[in-house]
């Protein structure tokens, strides 16, 4: 190869090199960099994967939000849950994947994160004011395990993530700004026969067909269509099938003046299909009636 070509292909190489090699760098950069896991609480940035679903919770208050002037949830108050009290026993609580020190565990049911049912939490049997007399230790015990352990009423072998008093106020504090306030119950859902309130029996409940046939559906874990349908801001399409009319007989009572009706041979006539778009902000459009 004379003079010229060498020339011309170092000049390839080099432009390799400025251009390839960087993205090549940038491209592999950080993967032999790890989180530490050695904590019980570790610090493996959710975010990082979900910043749309960060954005999101950051972006109002509400509940889960900052209702309560605490912060918002963290990812792990739902998505790596721990036993409370509900109606549903298949909301039994789940393993993870673990490394606090002690050695990996591999998750069982779940590796890092779980789904949850929005009644995992919302099954309970009372509302208000909690009466926190014989739960002194629930805002004064020192260890924070034990705090957890009393408030909910578990079994001693549960070993839960270190929290402090204002993670127990995101979830149960009722006003803002009163670090020693009352604590009040997660709000149940009541009105399906889906609570642990043996009055719910959701006989009257307009919206249980709804309801029970989400939990029947198997895109979302139990309830959970109907819940984000209904108490979330994500648009809702439905297409409804209506009874075209109704048509019965009115007939008078024999008496005069007819001061009386007597109604009978109730019927429905056809069908007519109807969609109804409603938007994130609650407005909506309609088609298909004529």
């Amino acid at each position: 190869m004379n003079d010229r070509g060498m020339t011309l292909l170092a000049i390839v190489v080099v432009a390799i090199g400025t251009f390839a090699l960087p993205n090549t760098v940038s491209l592999f950069s950080g993967q032999h960099t790890w989180y530490d896991l050695s904590g019980e609480w570790n610090d493996v940035p959710c975010e990082k994967c979900h910043a749309d679903i960060a954005e999101e919770m950051e972006s109002g208050i509400g509940p889960h939000t900052n209702e309560t002037g605490y912060g918002r949830l963290e990812c792990g108050d739902c998505h790596r849950i721990f036993p409370i009290v509900h109606k549903n026993t298949s909301f039994d609580t789940y393993t993870y994947a673990s490394g606090d020190g002690t050695g990996a565990e591999p998750g069982k049911e779940a590796h890092a994160a779980s789904t949850v049912a929005c009644m995992y939490c919302h099954s309970g049997n009372e509302s208000g004011r909690i009466d926190l007399i014989e739960y002194c230790g629930v805002c004064h015990h020192p260890d924070p395990e034990k705090k957890l352990l009393i408030a909910h009423e578990l079994n001693i072998n549960y070993t839960p993530s270190p929290i402090g008093d204002e993670d127990c106020y995101r979830c149960h504090a009722a006003t803002t700004g009163h670090i020693h306030q009352a604590a009040y119950h997660v709000p149940p859902a009541g009105g399906f026969n889906l609570t642990t309130d043996a009055t719910d029996t959701g006989e009257m409940a307009a919206h249980k067909t709804f309801v029970m046939n989400a939990i029947s559906n198997p895109d979302m874990e139990d309830a959970n269509e109907a819940c984000i349908a209904c108490h979330t801001h994500i648009a809702v399409k439905i297409n409804w099938t209506h009874r075209y009319s109704l048509e019965f007989n009115c007939t008078p009572e024999f008496e005069l003046p007819p001061t009386h009706f007597n109604v009978s041979d109730w019927k429905v006539n056809g069908t007519v299909n109807v969609m109804v778009y409603g938007n994130g902000t609650g407005g909506g459009s309609t088609s298909g009636w004529t």
